[in-house]
């Protein structure tokens, strides 16, 4: 996915149950699975159900991490 003249790739991981939930190790797995594939510069991880509301929030790298969703619809976006 191409849009604001940055490319997008996305990686989704699942755990299958009945394991105990670990979103580190999801994520962690993710990361080695996009490093794997090689040219990536900049890696962005959050939840399938945290989709962004707002353009003005970019996906991008800018040398500060930022946390894209730091107020959410389900608690009032407090």
């Amino acid at each position: 996915m191409c849009a604001i003249n940055v490319c997008l790739n996305y990686i989704l991981t699942l755990q299958d149950p009945p394991s105990l939930f670990n979103r580190g190790l999801l994520m962690n797995i993710g990361f080695k699975e996009a490093s794997s594939d090689g040219g990536y510069s900049c890696y962005i991880f959050h939840d399938v159900d945290l989709l962004p509301e707002n353009d003005n929030n970019l996906y991008v790298c800018d040398g500060m991490p930022k946390h894209m969703a730091a107020a959410v619809n389900t608690f009032s976006y407090r």
